[in-house]
């Protein structure tokens, strides 16, 4: 997918990556760009010169074991090595090495697959990752070294301390790096068996950067927080390279703690956060005005999973000086998408906003015809920012890509002032004995109890209706609620076909390294725990 259809800003025009962070090393040099934790021990603080250094420095010493231009490079990294994955990838890009975060959760089959399927030729690796990857090594096809980061013992393995060390960030005589080349694969489960691999280059990721700092107005003088992991587009393209577009601070949690993530707003004096809905739902439960100044706050963002709009009503009465924004996007779009802004009109409340700048969104029917306003349909995205191709993936790449469009897989409506509502994933719609309901519909009624703190829907099968309706329910500490209790209160709120006939109550829900709730283990379970109730 090209990008004819839109005219980039000069700032993106020829530019890389590397080339983004050096401009803003040489006007700012001093400015605060990066705080984030060491595999080697502490949180640490980098201006843009410190940044630029050290990627410089670290890129020479890997020059020097022949890596460059061409070479694939999978990060094995967390956020507990923030300050060294950073870094790294900066100094790949300065290289021309394509970056291929690895997720660090990845099960010995899934780290097989994903490394040789992007061809990586070396795997940076959290020590206390070594084990897992070194029970595999042998069946990790192109790989010829791997760098330990932290503390780490052993023969074949390369520390990554002492690879930098070897660095002169002067030598400069860098490549020169294109601004179509490919600077990451990023690898997404989805429907099919194995991850997919969405590939950007410098020209996408660039315009993802300039994007979503507009669409959260970042500026020099943000500090700009999260927990996403490193591994994920949301640290790397809604976080890390927007934050150093605008020349603002990124802040990586190390994890999702909220005492210590609170802890950290007041000491980093964060101005803005982004998280996915599950976050604010622990900093409600988490936030005491006594104890945790939260005041320098301006802005809340959270996309990655839609917002229940008690969540966000919540959220307006507990912080009524913050700003509340959601962005809508994912991974192949690089993330383009949408933005409800805080001034937004209060009718509009629950949509996802309208797009951002060098972005397209249009809804279509099955046919690919376009819906008319209120009617639901597949989402598509245009923007220079959308992936160039699944990595080696053909057939799906057709798919996905068609006439210059993002297929997303989501379904939404747009309404008469084209605000878009983002219904459900394709994959998640429940069809119940022929009515299709959308589970996100459920969930935000579900919400709206006072005893409820979490609740998550999904489809399961059904003899004779096709599919049920399957509720995931966690309460408030304290509170009570039966199921017979929770279906009476949705009996006035939805259609009787779309009240859950079967409630699981639970402590807790499986999630994602993104704190996104697991659907598909949740389906596992309702689908093994017992056998349909019999039909009214």
């Amino acid at each position: 997918m090209g990008v004819a259809q839109f005219t980039l800003p000069d700032e993106i025009v020829g530019r890389t990556v590397i080339d983004m962070v050096d401009e803003r090393a040489d006007r700012r040099p001093d400015a605060h760009a990066l705080t984030a934790a060491s595999a080697y021990g502490g949180e640490h603080r980098l201006t843009y010169e410190q940044l630029r250094w050290r990627a410089a420095t670290l890129a020479d010493a890997l020059r020097s074991q022949g890596f460059g231009p061409g070479d694939h490079a999978g990060l094995m990294l967390g956020n507990e090595a923030g300050l060294e994955a950073a870094v790294t990838m900066l100094a790949l890009h300065r290289l021309g090495v394509v970056v291929v975060p690895v997720n660090t959760r990845f099960a010995p089959e899934e780290i097989v697959y994903v490394v040789n399927k992007a061809r990586c030729r070396v795997l940076f690796v959290m020590a206390e990752l070594l084990d897992r990857v070194a029970a595999v090594r042998p069946r990790l096809l192109g790989v010829t070294a791997v760098v330990a980061v932290g503390a780490s013992s052993g023969a074949d393995v390369l520390d990554w301390r002492e690879v930098f060390g070897r660095g002169r960030a002067a030598n400069g005589g860098w490549p020169q790096v294109s601004p179509d080349a490919i600077s990451e694969i990023l690898f997404t489960s989805g429907t099919t068996a194995h991850p997919k691999g969405a590939v950007m280059t410098h020209t996408r990721s660039l315009v993802a950067a300039y994007g979503f700092a507009a669409a959260l107005s970042l500026g020099p003088d943000d500090v700009y927080q999260s927990f996403f992991p490193f591994f994920t587009t949301a640290s790397l393209h809604c976080l890390l390279l927007p934050a150093w577009w605008a020349g603002a601070a990124a802040v990586l949690d190390p994890e999702l703690k909220i005492g210590e993530v609170m802890a950290r707003m007041e000491r980093e004096r964060t101005t803005k956060y982004i998280g996915a809905p599950s976050f604010y739902i622990f900093l409600l439960e988490a936030y005491d005005a006594a104890a945790n100044d939260l005041s320098r706050i301006r802005l809340f963002d959270y996309g990655g999973a839609s917002m229940p709009v008690e969540v966000i009503r919540r959220l307006a009465a507990v912080f009524p000086r913050v700003e509340l924004r959601q962005t809508f996007g994912m991974t192949e779009s690089g993330p383009a998408g949408t933005v409800a802004r805080g001034d937004d009109p209060p009718a509009k409340l629950g949509s996802v906003g309208r797009p951002w700048p060098l972005t397209d969104v249009r809804v279509v029917d099955e046919e690919g015809r376009p819906a008319a306003p209120g009617a639901p349909g597949e989402i598509l995205i245009r923007s220079p920012s959308v992936m160039r191709e699944y990595f080696d993936e053909p057939e799906l790449t057709a798919s996905a890509l068609r006439d210059g469009w993002l297929y997303t897989g989501d379904i939404g409506y747009l309404d008469d002032d084209g605000f878009l509502y983002h219904v459900d994933r394709k994959k998640d719609m429940i069809i119940r004995g022929g009515h299709n309901i959308g589970s996100l519909e459920i969930e935000d009624n579900l919400f709206k109890h006072p005893a409820v703190q979490e609740a998550v829907v999904v489809a399961v099968p059904h003899p004779k209706l096709g599919e049920d309706i399957h509720a995931f329910v966690v309460l408030h500490p304290g509170r009570t609620v039966t199921v017979d209790g929770l279906r009476a209160f949705l009996a006035d709120k939805l259609a009787d076909y779309k009240v859950p006939r079967r409630i699981t109550f639970t402590a807790d829900l499986p999630r994602g390294p993104m704190g996104k709730v697991l659907k598909a283990e949740l389906r596992r379970q309702a689908t093994t725990s017992e056998p349909p109730p019999p039909l009214p």
